[in-house]
């Protein structure tokens, strides 16, 4: 297992809904526990084939019975299966494994060797039909919008979504290769996040990417963003901070945040949740404020 990408996974609010439905397994319970995977990422065991790509183990039952096995953290994985190859995969990407007719699976099973969920492939398959649904109108949606609209949504998608979840799922290869791809990395995120035919607005010389080993135990990004952020929310720039001894990693933006005037210091966690952190401190002193909270996180996770 790769405890580099799955130290910083952490799922408690999921775990401990699938022990209250355990204990009441009500409609409600179900509905509560699935809503909570929904933004979720999960590890699925995986063996390595002739082509030298992971493929996700099955797990079966007695009768032969097989099911996509996903654990909610490192700690629910047995012995033996933390030394082979063990992914980490969005909920929503586990769903489409499930609802995949080509591996005639009947659902998936969530902690097997502790909580042992089943969530059928019925259901698994209703959810990956509407994310789907509503990815297609999505995409319709944006298509009709104006340049400028256009470059918003794919500021919010890379910036809030797409960094922040690679820095705390990748963790020390992605901070490696940023520090030496910097503005082409950043660049080839927009590519891949825009839309056939609208493309990327922004070219390599539109970013900053600036790059500092602060000590042994703090490497510090800065990534400036094109333009002002005239818009909320929106990121003037992102700073990712990661410790290569402890393997933690934390992402700081400054930003125009909703509701509030002059730039704002937020910050995104493991989990995808946007924090409202205070006024920003002046241009000068920026760098100094995300390093102390950088430290003071670490020290606090001790």
């Amino acid at each position: 297992m790769d405890k580099n990408q799955t130290r910083q996974l952490s799922n408690e609010a999921v775990e401990a809904a699938i022990k209250e439905y355990a204990g009441n397994q009500t409609k409600e319970n179900l509905t509560k526990v699935v809503n909570l995977l929904r933004p979720s990422l999960l590890l699925v065991p995986a063996m390595v084939n002739e082509e030298k790509k992971a493929v996700p183990l099955f797990l079966r039952n007695n009768e032969g019975i097989a099911f996509l096995a996903v654990f909610t953290g490192k700690e629910q994985v047995p012995d033996d299966m933390r030394k082979q190859t063990v992914m980490v995969m969005p909920f929503p990407m586990c769903n489409g494994i499930v609802a995949n007719d080509n591996f005639t699976l009947k659902g998936m099973v969530l902690n097997p060797y502790t909580d042992n969920l089943i969530l059928k492939t019925d259901l698994i398959k209703r959810l990956y039909e509407a994310d789907q649904e509503l990815a297609k109108q999505m995409k319709m949606r944006q298509q009709n919008i104006s340049p400028a609209q256009y470059a918003e949504g794919l500021r919010r998608q890379v910036e809030y979504k797409l960094l922040p979840a690679r820095l705390y799922t990748e963790g020390e290869d992605f901070v490696n290769r940023l520090c030496a791809e910097k503005e082409a990395l950043i660049c080839g995120i927009f590519d891949r996040a825009s839309i056939a035919g609208r493309g990327n607005p922004y070219k390599e010389s539109d970013f900053a990417v600036m790059a500092l080993n602060i000590s042994s135990e703090l490497t510090l990004i800065r990534i400036d963003m094109p333009g002002k952020a005239e818009h909320a929310p929106f990121c003037y720039r992102v700073y990712l901070t990661f410790n290569p001894i402890s393997k933690r990693a934390g992402y700081y933006t400054i930003e125009k945040f909703p509701d509030q005037e002059g730039r704002r210091l937020g910050a995104m966690d493991m989990n995808g949740k946007h924090v409202d952190m205070g006024e920003a401190p002046i241009e000068g002193v920026e760098l100094q404020e995300i390093i102390e909270r950088a430290e003071a996180a670490e020290k606090t996770q001790e």
